[in-house]
C-alpha cells in the first residue's frame, strides 16, 4: 500500500514539473517595455474543394470502407471535409458498382 501511495506521489510531482518546464519556456518579446506572448505559426490552408476523381481511386484501394451509407457519408464529411450529398452520393454508388 505504501509502495502505491509513494508511486502516485512521485507521478503527479513529475507531472508538476513538465507543467512548469513548460510554462517557463514559453517565448515572449519585448515590445516598448511589454512582455507580449509569441504570436503561433500558421498552420497550411487546406484546398477548399478536393479532387473526387483521385478520391475515388483512393478509396477504390483502400481496405476497410463502411458497409452502411451512413458511416460512409460519415467519413467523407469528417476525413475528407466533402459536405455535398449529392457528391457523397454519387461515390458511395461508384464504390458500390466497382466493387461487384
Amino acid at each position: 500500500k505504501s509502495r502505491m501511495m509513494m508511486k502516485s506521489r512521485m507521478m503527479m510531482k513529475s507531472r508538476m514539473m513538465m507543467k512548469r518546464k513548460t510554462e517557463a519556456e514559453t517565448p515572449v518579446t519585448v515590445k516598448n517595455g511589454k512582455a507580449a506572448p509569441k504570436q503561433a505559426k500558421k498552420q497550411p490552408v487546406t484546398p477548399a474543394k478536393p479532387n473526387l476523381n483521385e478520391l475515388k481511386k483512393k478509396l477504390l484501394a483502400s481496405p476497410a470502407l463502411p458497409k452502411k451509407y451512413e458511416k460512409f457519408a460519415n467519413l467523407m464529411k469528417n476525413a475528407h471535409k466533402i459536405t455535398d450529398d449529392k457528391e457523397i452520393k454519387n461515390t458511395w454508388e461508384f464504390l458500390q458498382k466497382s466493387k461487384k
